[in-house]
């Protein structure tokens, strides 16, 4: 018979470990400036090809949206980098490319360079989003996991407010080459922000071989999780490289909540046009962001005390509520209120899948683990506008968006069917 061997969650054996540390700090001002490297291009790049090189509607969506390409193949591409190159170098390289890429955009003869150079930037980008968040994972307290990551992407949360403030009023002034420089020196200052983080803990075996996979070879012994833990799926040796497959039960929830905010994002813009809502929707992400900033440091301690069920279930109900009052929205108040309901809603789910995706794992395999779920986040907002975009012709704006409603609520089965089932 087999020898078993039981395997639990990370248990609270030393609550007091800090996470805020030197190195962690460093770590979370590197994100936040990559991050705002993104936001501050993102909200302007359709504009600026019309603007700058006459391109149509449909040619400057198109710069705008391969950008989401090249993440996804970054998220295919950063584990093995990883594994040649060493966590902290392939860091250091990812800021460095996006920097040179942000700087690209200068010379860019026409839109269809532009269109290359987003497609470039949206690699580099997504290979240095990936590993700087392993290395915030590899800083962090195992049994503090969940609440150290919720810290972690209070970055990113605050990058989706401030990039896209600074981009819009940069946008205004028509000046396009200082947003161009900003961007770039943005990613610089991420780079310096790396090299100040100092190594990571097992860095170098992190950085220099992958890990054992022999547990998934044939006769290895069977393993049995304790009644608080979660049956993983085992990843084959053949696509060890590239995915972590046990992230997949809760990067299939993670997709579909982001196919609420891929259609959000995609289209506030035209909705608010249409509803005579543009002055409240250039505040949409301040109170997006603000309710997850309010919401974000509490909600993460939930997740190593009591589990993820106390922060999915209501994060998939005030999604749900948010998109629906959204599609319902007369006024700016209503407006306003409903961002603020999806971004309690995203900002639970969001940080509680990737603690998830990374706290039964070896840290030798944070990257390919971060990889895949933020592979499974940047497909759903690649999918949305092109499925939804089929719809709106349908059901209009605000159509689409309460019948986004019946999404969420999918979206909450899914995640009760698979928390059930232990695969969450």
């Amino acid at each position: 018979m087999a020898h078993r061997t039981s395997i639990a969650l990370p248990a609270e054996r030393d609550a007091r470990q800090p996470i805020l540390t030197r190195s962690f700090g460093w770590g979370f001002m590197a994100s936040f400036a990559l991050r705002c490297n993104l936001y501050v291009l993102s909200v302007i790049m359709t504009a600026y090809c019309m603007e700058r090189y006459g391109a149509d509607i449909a040619t400057a969506s198109l710069a705008t949206g391969i950008f989401t390409i090249g993440c996804l193949g970054a998220r295919f591409l950063g584990g093995p980098v990883t594994d040649r190159l060493g966590l902290v170098p392939t860091t250091l390289l990812g800021f460095a490319l996006t920097a040179g890429a942000s700087l690209l955009y200068l010379v860019a003869g026409d839109v269809y360079q532009v269109v290359a150079i987003r497609l470039c930037h949206g690699l580099f980008y997504g290979v240095a989003s990936t590993t700087v968040t392993s290395m915030a994972s590899a800083q962090v307290p195992e049994s503090r996991h969940g609440e150290g990551m919720g810290y972690f992407m209070l970055s990113v949360t605050m990058a989706s407010a401030v990039g896209p403030l600074v981009g819009i009023a940069l946008m205004g002034s028509a000046d396009y080459t200082a947003l161009l420089l900003l961007a770039a020196g943005l990613a610089a200052a991420g780079f310096a922000a790396t090299l100040l983080c100092g190594p990571t803990p097992g860095q170098e075996e992190v950085g220099r071989e992958l890990e054992d996979v022999s547990s998934l070879e044939e006769g290895a012994p069977e393993v049995e999780f304790s009644d608080g833990g979660v049956r993983l799926l085992p990843t084959p040796p053949a696509l060890a490289r590239f995915l972590e497959l046990s992230v997949m039960p809760v990067g299939v929830v993670v997709f579909i909540s982001y196919l609420v905010y891929g259609a959000v994002s995609a289209y506030l813009d035209p909705f608010a046009q249409q509803a005579h809502l543009m002055g409240a929707a250039g505040f949409f992400f301040v109170a997006y962001a603000a309710s997850m900033l309010v919401s974000r440091p509490f909600t993460a301690k939930i997740l190593d005390r009591h589990g993820p069920a106390p922060l999915m279930v209501p994060g998939f109900l005030c999604l749900g509520a948010g998109i629906g009052l959204m599609g319902l929205s007369t006024n700016g108040a209503e407006l306003l209120a409903a961002a603020a309901l999806i971004g309690y809603g995203l900002g639970s789910i969001q940080p509680t899948g990737l603690a998830l995706a990374t706290q039964c794992l070896e840290r030798s395999r944070y990257t390919v683990a971060n990889a895949t779920f933020y592979m499974m986040s940047d497909l759903a907002c690649g999918v949305a506008p092109i499925v939804f975009g089929l719809v709106v012709p349908l059901t209009g704006y605000r159509g689409l968006f309460l019948g986004l409603v019946a999404v969420a609520a999918v979206g909450l089965v899914t995640f009760e069917a698979l928390h059930r089932a232990r695969m969450i």
